[in-house]
């Protein structure tokens, strides 16, 4: 319920208190009969008409509610304005109320504040106020306002100018201004900063600041010049200065004031900064300056160095200390070397690496700078062909039993074919396996566990995922059984461990489980059936093991499996920015794999949750992080922590540019609800009289989110990256092998937004929004999608021509019309040979995992969902289309029309009972089969198969007979499971009303 303002001098009195109550009550009536009597007799009062506007909107009609919005109207035309904060901000509320009269109004209420501000200029306060209403709206040029005149009539206090700079930065990189705006905002915020950095004196410290600043706050008021105080007083605000810089493209100024003697490193304002250490190293690497660069970081490189002498130290030098040994530092320091190429520096370059290792030392930063440097150094590189190898050696000698291993031996793919035979053996042997038996502790059986396990990544790297056109299916083999092996050692070593999400073995299961993708790969149907297999056998040790879930996630979905991988999915605990970042790794096409509710077992309770819900979480995600962003700007303000305000702004950008992810997640959100299976907004009673879709498919919020395409920021923030791979170099990662399809891309989605549209188009709700689409732009589709997004392309136009009103277009549109209506066999020919393909034989639809067990796999699903869908939405479209027609008369044959109409919901009704009849005979043959060893015998091998040597290994890891046949059967039940969602899926229309009222 809203909350009232006070209307006596900022103050409730006991009447605001009363009519308060009655709000809150739903007394609406009596609240505003009070309201009304008020205002008679003080009709100035603006906080009693800000309290009457918010009393018509509580009542829910539309008449008052339309008396509100002229309220609102004439309320921001008053002169003069209102300076009361809680009435300016409850005013701006009600307006936006209506975004798009609201974004009319925007310049008025802006005026409104200004005014405000420009009757009370001493009002510190109110602007202070202002300020923060507009930026945390996101309304810079409002907010560059109010911050001008607080610096302008309060020139002794520093913050407004700070504030004045950062508004004029933001504004000047709004979208929403013209770009001659733009410019001068960016104009502004150079100037401003340029002038805050001259304020600093010759001989700068901090206490000079600090005693300059009181002094010149005494006398400003006499002299009335520019406050000394405006200067940067410490690392943060010089840092804040030089972001902006570097944001306008400034990088060489911004270089000049880190190398003068007031603000660089060796001043009093900058000494012993990270920050300004790591922006400086940034700004040579953006300005190319790799001398520079490279004499920087060796010095800070020397100084960090075991073997420096600090006797010899200069008062004037930058020292950190060991923090310059940084592997930012290194980094940026062999890049530099690189780039300069001349013997005597790469010799030094060498030289200051060896100084870390030399008499026994160890640096872990220093062995991988080694390696770096004989892979990326071309003087090196050219004279020393074996100087990577030993370098690689060393590493691993050193760090083998370590987790960061793998990531430091990436450059390994660098060597030539003798050279990577030379390591592999070289690293085999220094894990002999008969040096097992020597260990007396159980760490140095760990250790051992760990440096193999980092030994079989490399022979994955470099050898099994290599695709060399010849068939390595042995060597596969014999890779996993390695793998298997590994793990079950490392089993009860890790029970006596303290529980962790990740025990030392895991990664041998992780790696023998990708062997089996690759065999899967290979076309080995038995490769994903056994992957799955074995991640549930390691999730059992390790429940909480992040890749091994993120794996079988994909591996379940992929075999079609939604259920099991959705209980997977919901032990991830996915948050915050996840939801953008990995929650395609399982709700990419969800829709039409498995759209429909679920029970899930959780605490010994079964729960029933759905695809629905995880999309509404993942989705109301965005909401509540720009409240969470909203608090933090508010945070940062009351600290004075603008650098860091800076960076909470940048983070807001990665969720503003996520068109993708969010209008993706949006799309499958809105085709689980037609095909009946969820909600999205208000609950969708899709089921009413069994053959109509609710109108309740949509708000006006809702709308709002879908942008046009055409103003998309569109950038991937999806993160690939965080999905485990340990492939070859210039190989897939590891992930593409499982993808249920192609990527969704910006053709797909814009697709999906037209197919949206015309659901809405059908049912008369008008979006506003006009979707390019062009057919060349189908690249990342699957088949029955490419299928989907032509027909309704053509459906999208007959249906817009046919709501138009202009005479002009009827000619045309009758012959586009009678062409689209021709072709109509052509458009629904793929659910037709899809059920057509059902009702002769299902397993043709389906995956042969033996000769004797065929299942269905996500494609299988996929095809199904996806006609489903579409052939309810052309339907309706078509029986729209005829309906509209009996008003138009743009089509004269209204008989053929409706006999058109009729014909396709006849056709939808036998392919609904089609796939439904197969569906259930598929779910009947799965329950029968899940008490036969069929899928056992493809999981786990047939007793006494010598050569299925990966089912051998498996059936004795498990050991247990029992655990084998409850986890087939399981499988078996889930593969029934999914095709009840195609059972499920009623044959629904929109339901349409013709002019006569039938």
């Amino acid at each position: 319920m809203s909350i009232l303002v006070a209307t006596v001098n900022g103050r409730r009195d006991k009447n605001d208190v009363v009519l308060q109550e009655l709000l809150d009550a739903g007394n609406w009536k009596q609240a505003l009969v009070s309201v009304e009597k008020r205002l008679k007799k003080n009709n100035k009062n603006v906080g009693l008409v800000v309290n009457k506007i918010s009393i018509l909107l509580a009542s829910g009609e539309s008449d008052r509610q339309s008396q509100a919005v002229v309220e609102v109207r004439d309320l921001l035309g008053r002169k003069p304005p209102t300076s009361d904060f809680d009435v300016l901000v409850a005013i701006e509320s009600l307006a936006e109320g209506w975004p798009g009269w609201y974004r009319e109004s925007k310049v008025v209420i802006d005026q409104m504040w200004e005014h405000a501000a420009a009757a009370k200029p001493k009002d510190e306060k109110l602007l202070d106020l202002w300020f923060r209403a507009k930026f945390t709206k996101q309304n810079y040029k409002s907010a560059q306002k109010a911050a001008m005149l607080h610096s302008k009539n309060f020139p002794q206090d520093r913050r407004p100018y700070y504030r004045l700079i950062l508004s004029s930065h933001l504004a000047s990189e709004s979208l929403e201004l013209p770009d001659s705006e733009r410019s001068m905002f960016k104009e502004m915020a150079y100037r401003l900063l340029t002038k805050a950095l001259s304020l600093i004196p010759e001989d700068s410290n901090s206490s000079q600041i600090s005693r300059l600043s009181l002094e010149s706050s005494k006398s400003n008021a006499i002299k009335g010049g520019v406050d000394a105080s405006r200067a940067p007083q410490n690392a943060s605000d010089l840092l804040f200065l030089l972001r902006i810089y570097q944001s306008q493209g400034r990088n060489k100024e911004a270089l000049d004031v880190l190398n003068d003697p007031r603000t660089g490193l060796t001043s009093s304002i900058g000494r012993s900064s990270w920050d300004l250490v790591l922006m400086k190293v940034a700004l040579h690497e953006s300005c190319q300056l790799w001398d520079a660069q490279w004499t920087e970081c060796y010095e800070l490189l020397r100084r960090a160095s075991p073997s420096y002498n600090k006797d010899t130290e200069s008062a004037a030098s930058v020292n950190l200390g060991l923090a310059g040994h940084d592997w930012t530092i290194w980094a940026a320091f062999l890049n530099a070397s690189s780039k300069i190429a001349t013997i005597e520096n790469s010799t030094k370059t060498k030289s200051i690496i060896m100084s870390y290792l030399e008499n026994g030392r160890k640096s872990l930063n220093a062995q991988k700078a080694l390696v770096e440097f004989y892979a990326s150094d071309p003087v090196w590189t050219g004279n020393d062909s074996d100087g990577l190898l030993s370098a690689l050696l060393a590493f691993y000698y050193q760090y083998s039993a370590s987790s960061i291993c793998f990531d430091g031996l990436r450059h390994a793919r660098r060597l030539v074919l003798d050279q990577k035979r030379e390591f592999l053996l070289e690293i085999e042997k220094h894990n002999n396996p008969d040096k097992t038996m020597e260990f007396s502790e159980e760490k140095d059986r760990l250790d051992w566990i760990l440096s193999e396990i980092n030994c079989l990544k490399q022979a994955y790297a470099l050898t099994v995922s290599v695709k060399v056109g010849l068939d390595n299916t042995k060597l596969i083999e014999s890779f996993v059984v390695v793998c298997l092996h590994l793990y079950s050692i490392s089993v009860p070593l890790s029970r006596y461990l303290p529980v962790s999400e990740r025990q030392p073995g895991d990664d041998a299961a992780i790696l023998a489980a990708m062997g089996c993708v690759h065999l899967f790969d290979n076309g080995d149907e038995r490769g994903l059936v056994r992957a799955a297999a074995i991640l549930e056998m390691l999730l059992s040790n390790s429940a909480h093991n992040y890749d091994a879930q993120l794996i079988i996630i994909r591996v379940y979905i992929y075999l079609g499996l939604g259920a099991q991988a959705m209980s997977h999915y919901a032990r991830l605990d996915i948050k915050h920015l996840q939801y953008l970042t990995n929650s395609w790794i399982m709700l990419t096409r969800i829709s039409t794999i498995h759209p429909h509710p679920f029970p899930i077992v959780s605490s010994n309770r079964i729960a029933m949750t759905s695809p629905a819900t995880m999309l509404k979480t993942a989705l109301g995600w965005g909401h509540r992080q720009n409240q969470q962003v909203e608090s933090g700007i508010v945070s940062f303000f009351e600290h004075d922590k603008l650098t860091e305000l800076l960076q909470h702004l940048e983070y807001q950008k990665t969720t503003e540019v996520a068109a993708l992810v969010k209008v993706s997640l949006m799309s499958e959100a809105k085709r689980i609800a037609r095909l009946g299976h969820g909600y999205y907004g208000l609950e969708l009673d899709i089921a009413v009289n069994g053959n109509m879709l609710s109108q309740q498919y949509t708000t006006i919020s809702e709308l709002s989110l879908i942008p046009d395409p055409s103003s998309f920021k569109f950038e991937e923030v999806r993160n690939t990256t965080s999905f485990p791979s340990y492939e070859a170099y210039g190989q897939d990662a590891f992930e593409r092998y499982l993808r249920p399809g192609p990527m969704t891309e910006k053709p797909w989605l814009l697709a999906e937004l037209r197919l949206t549209d015309l659901v809405y188009a059908v049912m008369g709700v008008d979006t506003g929004q006009s979707r390019l689409f062009r057919q060349r732009e189908m690249g990342d589709m699957t088949m029955p999608e490419k299928a989907a997004a032509e027909l309704t392309t053509v459906m999208t136009s007959l249906h817009g021509g046919a709501t138009q009103h202009a005479k002009s277009i009827q000619k045309d549109y009758a012959s586009c019309l009678e062409g689209a209506l021709s072709r109509l066999e052509h458009f629904t020919k793929p659910w037709t040979i899809l059920a057509q393909e059902l009702d002769e034989d299902p397993a043709q639809t389906m995956v042969s995992l033996s000769p004797d067990l065929a299942v269905p796999n996500w494609y299988t699903l996929h095809r199904i969902f996806t006609a489903m869908d579409q052939c309810a939405v052309t339907t309706a479209c078509l029986q729209s289309i005829a309906t509209l027609n009996l008003t138009t008369h743009y089509y004269e044959d209204q008989a053929f029309l409706d006999t058109t109409a009729a014909g396709m919901k006849e056709i939808g009704r036998l392919i609904f009972r089609t796939f439904h009849r197969a569906a259930k005979g598929m779910q009947a043959k799965m329950l029968t089969m899940s008490e036969k060893p069929y899928l056992q015998e493809v999981c786990f091998g047939k007793e006494g198969d010598e050569a299925d040597v990966v089912g051998i290994e498996m059936r004795r890891l498990v050991g247990s007979q029992e655990w084998i046949a409850g986890y087939c059967r399981g499988l078996m039940g889930n593969w029934a499971e999914a095709l009840q969602g195609v059972v499920s899926t009623k044959y629904r229309t929109v339901k349409q009303v013709r002019p006569d009222g039938t």
